[in-house]
C-alpha cells in the first residue's frame, strides 16, 4: 500500500496534468467554447475525483479486518466467520457519484442465520 506522502506526490502529479489540460498553451485552440471548457473542466476534475475516491477505498482498513475483530451479522448481530471457499478479497463494481470503482472486501457468513455480507466497517 502506498504511502500517504506517494499518494499526495501521485496526486499533486495528476492535478498538474489537469492544470496544463486546461492552460497549456498547445490545448487552448480547443477550449475556446464556455461548453468546451466547462466540458474540460468536469472531466478532469471527475478524474480527480475518481482518483482520490479509489485510493481511500483502497486504503480501507475493513478492506482487510483483522482476525480478531468480531463482524457481526447485519441481519442478527451473531459474529460472522470469514468464508472458507474465498481465499482472496472478492472483487465488487460499485456505482458511485464519482463513477464506477472497484472494491474489494472478504465474504463472511453467519453461522447462524447463514446470511453471507461483506463488512462496511463500523
Amino acid at each position: 500500500m502506498a504511502t500517504r506522502e506517494q499518494l499526495r506526490k501521485e496526486f499533486q502529479e495528476k492535478a498538474g496534468l489537469a492544470f496544463d489540460a486546461m492552460f497549456d498553451s498547445d490545448q487552448q485552440e480547443q477550449l475556446i467554447t464556455l461548453v468546451q471548457r466547462e466540458d474540460r473542466v468536469l472531466e478532469k476534475g471527475g478524474e480527480l475525483q475518481a482518483w482520490l475516491l479509489e485510493e481511500h477505498l483502497k486504503a480501507d482498513p475493513w478492506a482487510d479486518p483483522a482476525a480478531h475483530e468480531a463482524l457481526c451479522c447485519p441481519k442478527c448481530r451473531c459474529v460472522g466467520e470469514r468464508a472458507s471457499e474465498e481465499k482472496e478479497p472478492v472483487p465488487r463494481r460499485v456505482t458511485t457519484r464519482a463513477g464506477k470503482q472497484g472494491i474489494e472486501r472478504w465474504k463472511y457468513r453467519c453461522p447462524s442465520c447463514l446470511t453471507v455480507f461483506f463488512p462496511l466497517g463500523r
